[in-house]
């Protein structure tokens, strides 16, 4: 973010996955779909600040950066290369969402933290196969994207960050187009809409970085309505978010002010009435971004970009950044 559903497990396999996670996170390889303990992977030297993450169903993992439109890939039991190495009109990732079926890596590049002239902000696609740009777009009004989701057929979801947007782009569309606007989407301090799930073909959820509020749009209405998902509280700084096999929401908290980084969990997202809010992770710096295989592994970025946006810590970066594996838990109701 500035800073998908996908079936079954057994019970024997969840209990494993559940005592698995009071193990410390170590170092390891991405792996297969049919094995997921906590692990983490530490990106190679010079990758900073890691946002954008998307895994193929091969295993393959695809990183993006903050300040750099350097893309990293990561095959099954091999190290980490460069994908794609940046261009003019992609500096940055702050999401990435594969789509496996038209072969596109999706991403979002703001100018989040600019350092010399103020560059357009923009969405693109690279094409898997080699690397190579597929589309380059920037956004109505000199909007800034946040996230992004792709459905099915290929349309495309982005969260508008200033202004509370939500906009939509088509397969064979040439621009996006501004579907939504509400000013419960836009942010106290310029960062609103971020993370965005869709929970089905009529709901999606959003959060607001900025107030620490999580919404649902009923997005495949003539008239889309906005919802307030209830919290017992706010969370600080709402940022990525996916949805695991069970229908629960998994947010990143990123925690910008306390520096209490968490992955929390909240069952059934589109009920009314006061959801609960489970504590899955903590103690990370800047969780931004996730990914969720179908067996609910999930593979998320932790960016250690806090100290930038604090005054007086700018210099202050840190010597490493790491890719975290987890296995989520579920519901019985995934049995």
């Amino acid at each position: 973010m500035l800073y998908v559903i996908k079936y079954r497990t057994t019970w024997v396999a969840l209990t494993a996955l559940i005592l698995a996670m009071a193990t410390p996170a170590a170092s390891a390889a991405a792996i297969s779909d049919t094995t997921c303990t906590p692990a983490s992977m530490t990106l190679p030297s010079g990758a900073l600040y890691p946002n954008g993450i998307a895994r193929a169903s091969d295993g393959t993992l695809y990183v993006g950066l903050v300040t750099s439109g350097r893309i990293l890939r990561k095959r099954p039991n091999e190290n980490w290369e460069t994908f794609f190495s940046g261009a003019e009109t992609v500096f940055a990732s702050t999401t990435l969402r594969l789509d496996e079926q038209r072969g596109l890596l999706w991403g979002n590049s703001p100018d989040f933290l600019p350092t010399g002239q103020i560059r357009a902000h923009r969405v693109f696609a690279l094409n898997v196969s080699d690397a190579t740009i597929n589309r380059s777009l920037t956004l109505p009004e000199g909007g800034m994207g946040n996230d992004l989701v792709i459905a099915k057929d290929g349309t495309v979801y982005l969260t508008e960050t200033k202004a509370g947007s939500i906009m939509r782009l088509r397969p064979g569309e040439a621009n996006f187009q501004i579907i939504f606007r509400d000013k419960r989407l836009a942010g106290p301090s310029g960062i609103g809409a971020a993370g965005i799930v869709l929970i089905d073909d009529k709901v999606m959820a959003i959060a607001n970085f900025g107030s620490g509020k999580l919404y649902t749009l009923s997005y495949g209405e003539e008239q889309p309505s906005l919802s307030e998902i209830l919290l017992p509280r706010t969370i600080e700084n709402p940022d990525g978010m996916g949805l695991a096999p069970d229908g629960s929401l998994i947010v990143l908290e990123n925690g910008i002010n306390s520096g209490q980084g968490r992955i929390l969990r909240i069952s059934d997202p589109s009920s009314t009435g006061l959801h609960r809010i489970e504590i899955i992770r903590e103690g990370m710096e800047s969780p931004v971004n996730l990914d969720i295989t179908p067996q609910g592994c999930a593979f998320v970025s932790e960016a250690r970009i806090r100290h930038r946006l604090l005054a007086g810590h700018e210099a202050e970066v840190p010597d490493s950044f790491r890719i975290y594996q987890l296995p989520l838990p579920l519901s019985s109701a995934t049995h």
